[in-house]
């Protein structure tokens, strides 16, 4: 289909190139056999001025050019004899005085005048023939005229634009097959890679070899490879989130199995009620689990060309969700301080970062013990957004600190419940916006977290 496509196309081109080719071709033959007219007028008319006198002129006839007469046919030299030219017998010269009597006058030609006595070119036509005339008054005052045959004219004009096509007419079945060659060397590496691509088994996504395919077709395997990363790394997320979900939930589920047939055989009621609890409790840290790995997959899976970029004020997202926590954090005799900037604005996703900033309240509500104080501030200063957080917590080892980003990973002995995915989340969400987290010890005795995020361009 490319290739009668190409054709179609080369085709057209060079028809209406050598359209435009012929017709110049003609219109330069032509210009070129009128300047030769003019020119054997003059030659013509140089030689006859000085010997007018000489002119048989009492009897009223006329000198007579002999021309070659002979029987040649062909073309190019089978033209040609050591006396002449075929072609003689289709020019023909007059010479006459400024009466308009006939001095001279080739044998090839009539008698009567080749054209009307003005000076310039003229198309008539002489016992039945077409002849292109070039007439010319000389000083001395004598008529010459040279005129050519038309038949001879279009002859020759034809075949001098014949002959600029030619090359055209036999060099555009080389090109189409040149082109099926190119064409069907490309095909064949094309060819290699759909076999390539066809006879992969469903998880072989290895990269295929840019070098086994013509240079051409170097950039569809840059292009495949790439997609078969991008399957890669989605797959290979898909498989961890589908690992950690059954290693999370296996727990929780397992604890929530018990706990609800020892409620069923229970028969004290206060009993029933503890189980209850329990069953509460259990939920509560499966929801949680579940809530937290769907923000984590959402993450690490969303396009950064397909997010909801725009300013957002990171100051009013702590304040609202600080609130929120607040008010779970009344009974607990928690005291909160947000303090610093109204406005903090930066450039990103507000969900995601809604997200960042909840998970960071979250963890520092929970290891905060009752009666604890927290501390939230965040300030603009040297271009980036700064949000400190401070709580008097337990804290963390310094060797630890850093263990406490990897996925599901708890500190033993921290006295509190979790699924260890928060600050994996908040990672994720700053590797999204180049921010960055540090853990360090805190000003009230606690576990300190300073985030760092590019302030928005006024």
């Amino acid at each position: 289909m490319l290739l009668a496509a190409l054709v179609v196309v080369v085709c057209g081109v060079s028809a209406v190139a050598a359209f435009f080719s012929y017709r110049e071709a003609r219109t330069e033959a032509a210009e070129l056999f009128d300047a030769k007219l003019a020119h054997s007028a003059r030659v013509l008319s140089a030689l006859v001025a000085p010997h007018v006198a000489d002119l048989p002129q009492a009897d009223g006839s006329a000198s007579l050019i002999e021309v070659w007469h002979g029987d040649i046919d062909g073309r190019g030299d089978a033209l040609v004899s050591a006396d002449g030219h075929a072609y003689e017998t289709k020019l023909a010269f007059q010479v006459r005085d400024a009466g308009g009597r006939l001095l001279l006058r080739s044998e090839s030609g009539p008698a009567t005048p080749l054209a009307e006595l003005e000076s310039g070119f003229a198309d008539v036509v002489l016992e039945g023939q077409p002849w292109r005339v070039f007439t010319l008054r000389s000083r001395e005052g004598l008529w010459v005229q040279a005129g050519e045959e038309g038949e001879i004219r279009e002859e020759l004009a034809t075949g001098i634009a014949r002959g600029t096509l030619l090359p055209l007419l036999f060099g555009l079945p080389i090109l189409v097959l040149l082109l099926w060659v190119v064409l069907d060397f490309a095909a064949r590496g094309l060819a290699r890679i759909v076999d390539g691509v066809e006879r992969r088994a469903g998880h072989d996504l290895t990269p295929m070899d840019p070098a086994s395919v013509p240079l051409e077709l170097g950039g569809l395997v840059r292009a495949i490879n790439g997609l078969f990363g991008r399957m890669r790394t989605a797959l290979e997320r898909e498989r961890r989130f589908t690992a950690d979900a059954a290693h999370e939930l296996r727990t929780p589920l397992a604890a929530l199995r018990v706990h609800v047939a020892n409620c069923h055989a229970e028969g004290d009621a206060v009993a029933r009620d503890l189980l209850a609890l329990r069953v509460d409790h259990a939920l509560e840290r499966m929801e949680r689990v579940i809530g937290q790995m769907l923000d984590l997959a959402r993450q690490e899976s969303a396009d950064p060309a397909a997010r909801r970029v725009a300013d957002v004020d990171v100051a009013a997202l702590l304040r609202r969700e600080a609130a929120e926590l607040g008010v779970a954090g009344l009974g607990r005799g928690l005291q909160l301080e947000v303090t610093g900037d109204d406005h903090a604005p930066v450039v990103g996703d507000e969900i995601a970062l809604g997200i960042m900033v909840r998970n960071l309240l979250d963890n520092a509500f929970r290891y905060t013990p009752d009666g604890g104080r927290l501390r939230v501030e965040v300030a603009t200063q040297a271009g980036e957004v700064r949000i400190d957080i401070d709580d008097s917590g337990p804290g963390l080892p310094a060797e630890a600190r850093e263990r406490v980003f990897d996925r599901f990973h708890r500190e033993l002995g921290s006295g509190t419940t979790g699924s260890g995915l928060g600050l994996s989340i908040v990672r994720s969400v700053l590797a999204g916006h180049a921010g960055t987290i540090q853990l360090r010890d805190s000003t009230l005795g606690g576990l300190g977290v300073t985030v760092r995020l590019p302030a928005a361009t006024p």
